[in-house]
């Protein structure tokens, strides 16, 4: 987590809050890949040795297991982490506030009104983003659970398996987090200062119509309220394409171990791995590494993405 990410929970006193959320959460990816690799295993065991008596009862059995699980993670999201995410924004828009009040009008005329109310609340909204939203900090958390269990498994059950799942990822990964998302949040930096400019030029608009129309400065305003506009697209499409440019590095990555365990796969059966039921229980780990690494590139541009928000708010603070 970025430092002063941690210095915003800190701020607002829900560090502990976030740590206990992120625990309840963390693990949920994880139990359920344990629960479909040996479902699946369950079910082949069962047809191999012709016991398809067997499969109803192991099937209300394993979907006993989803239903509880499934329930836990949506009491932790729907309840738990609910509560917390509206506590949070309570407090940090608070604190903003109050902190926007204590100072002098010398520290306030540094920044145009637009920036100070891009500051109070879209930027707030992104640091809240960055915590909790789609495919940020919190599922990044979840990812790397998930895929340092999977590895642990996959090399208990296979560590050749583990050495070509890594072969395939680490340098795909690096290529995308590393080199391909760098530049993320200095697009998205400058896009919510040109969205703070933006605002400054159409605040007169709203509020002093008809003096502009008097002084004829309609044609300047619309003017700067344009460049700023086009100025805030170019700087989000620079973003928008080291995105998914990162996203077709992930598929292309994804298609590479695919087209690599065909090739080994046939050379392994009987060697290495005993029989079908294993294999598929040993990919099924594999695929939770992929699954794993590919949402662990997803939140580090997103968290790329929504960084500069928070930073902003924590300028305030």
């Amino acid at each position: 987590m970025n430092k002063k990410v941690i210095r915003i929970l800190k701020e607002t006193g829900m560090m502990k809050d976030f740590i206990f959320m992120m625990i309840l959460r963390a693990p949920f990816d994880f139990l359920n890949a344990v629960l479909a690799s040996n479902m699946l295993e369950s079910f082949i065991r069962l047809v191999e040795r012709k016991e398809e008596g067997e499969l109803f009862p192991n099937f209300w059995i394993f979907l006993l297991f989803t239903v509880v699980l499934f329930g836990y993670n949506m009491f932790v999201w729907a309840v738990v982490s609910m509560k917390i995410n509206i506590r949070f924004i309570k407090k940090l828009r608070m604190r903003v506030y109050k902190s926007l009040l204590s100072r002098t009008q010398q520290e306030m005329e540094k920044l145009s009104a637009g920036d100070w109310i891009s500051r109070l609340n879209s930027d707030v909204d992104k640091t809240d983003l960055y915590l909790v939203g789609p495919l940020n900090f919190m599922h990044m958390v979840i990812s790397v659970v998930n895929l340092s269990m999977s590895a642990i498994v996959l090399f208990i059950l296979n560590h050749t398996m583990l050495l070509v799942t890594l072969a395939v990822l680490l340098p795909f990964f690096f290529l995308s987090s590393v080199v391909v998302i760098k530049k993320i949040p200095v697009f998205k930096k400058r896009s919510r200062e040109h969205y703070a400019k933006f605002t400054n030029w159409m605040e007169p608009v709203v509020n002093s119509s008809e003096a502009i129309k008097i002084f004829e400065g309609e044609e300047l305003i619309l003017k700067k309220a344009e460049e700023e506009s086009l100025l805030i697209m170019e700087n989000n499409m620079r973003a928008h394409k080291r995105t998914a440019l990162a996203s077709g590095i992930n598929t292309f990555s994804g298609i590479s171990g695919y087209l690599l365990l065909l090739f080994l796969g046939n050379s392994m059966m009987g060697s290495e791995i005993e029989d079908v039921a294993r294999m598929f229980k040993i990919t099924q780990y594999r695929g939770e590494m992929m699954k794993s690494v590919m949402m662990l590139n997803s939140c580090i541009g997103r968290m790329k993405t929504n960084l500069p928000g928070a930073e902003r708010v924590e300028e305030v603070l």
